[in-house]
């Protein structure tokens, strides 16, 4: 399964090596000592590498071509290849530099005008969520594309309201009834060890990066923190909305990493257990259970919700719960 997972993130993977060589290679001290017409190459290299190359494979990686995202992805490329070759180094290629915060600056004024219409229409959907007895989770993201135009922006912008809703105002939230899936895992013990492990290496990170490259150290440590709030709220999305079967669909949350709702006329079957490598498994991290209780087959493909808007589609489900027995039951009563 591990191997299969570096599979699915091949792209990333080897975007992420190429970015990393890159950041590298300018903290040797010897290429101080090279020649100009070497350096200019370097720095040529370089920008081929993190204005082409690079947005090349992260769009392979997300599935999904189209000009905007390229020339955005290309742009950021080449901001990012500016933070990390020296002034001294880059400023034969200036120019390529502004010409990409540009372009970058005319899809900020485009995303921000989107922000603003959004901020004028989140007054009448939060009145609308609070009308639903569907739970936030699901019902926030279902308003808002129903409000407005369902673009990446507006899916991104939901899944970051909820990252900070369940971060800092759900704490007087009590758990609804239902069917738990973190309890009987390694959840818990595994969101601690991870917390920990994420806050020492933010702290030795930013230590060591922040006097010799400051805008790096700062900008992990402001990754790092995003990092702990979104696995506390995890923790609290995961906790306040525990499987649940109302008005003939079944809502299943793994917190904010992955959630369906599956209609009960849209199943075909439950099976015990399904020899296929199809199955999308929803189970949270720290289940070390290999196989599912059960597997949901469903007659048409059924979209699963993950991190930050994105979306996966599946037929067979692979159902994880903490009393997988009651549930399967309870499911198998509301089909008839």
């Amino acid at each position: 399964m591990v191997l299969q997972r570096i599979y699915d993130f091949k792209w990333l993977l080897m975007a992420l090596v190429i970015l990393s060589g890159n950041l590298i290679v300018y903290q040797l001290s010897f290429i101080y000592t090279l020649p100009p017409e070497q350096i200019n190459g370097m720095v040529l290299g370089s920008l081929i590498d993190c204005a082409i190359i690079a947005p090349a494979l992260l769009l392979l990686q997300k599935g999904k071509w189209s000009v905007k995202n390229f020339i955005a992805f290309v742009a950021m490329g080449i901001i990012f290849a500016r933070l990390v070759i020296p002034t001294a180094f880059i400023e034969p290629f200036r120019y390529v530099m502004w010409s990409a915060i540009a372009v970058e600056a005319a899809l900020i004024i485009v995303e921000l005008t989107i922000i603003f219409i959004f901020i004028k229409y989140f007054p009448s959907i939060i009145r609308a969520v609070k009308l639903e007895q569907e739970q936030l989770i699901f019902s926030f993201p279902r308003i808002t594309a129903e409000k407005m135009k369902n673009n990446f922006l507006i899916k991104i912008l939901c899944s970051e309201i909820l990252v900070f809703y369940y971060a800092f105002c759900s704490w007087r939230k009590k758990q609804s009834n239902g069917f738990t899936v973190y309890k009987n895992t390694m959840y818990v013990p595994f969101l601690v060890m991870i917390f920990h492990a994420a806050l020492f290496e933010a702290v030795a990170f930013h230590w060591y990066f922040h006097d010799r490259m400051p805008i790096l150290a700062w900008g992990h440590t402001i990754l790092s923190i995003y990092g702990l709030l979104f696995l506390l709220a995890d923790f609290r999305a995961l906790s306040l909305n525990p499987v649940k079967i109302v008005d003939g669909k079944i809502y299943i949350s793994n917190g904010l990493m992955k959630r369906t709702k599956i209609d009960l006329t849209n199943i075909v079957h439950i099976h015990t257990t399904v020899q296929d490598e199809t199955i999308y498994h929803l189970k949270v991290m720290g289940n070390t259970d290999e196989l599912p209780a059960f597997v949901i087959e469903t007659n048409q493909q059924q979209i699963i919700h993950t991190i930050g808007g994105l979306q996966k589609t599946a037929k067979y489900i692979g159902v994880y719960a903490d009393d997988p027995s009651n549930l399967r039951r309870e499911i198998e009563l509301a089909m008839k």
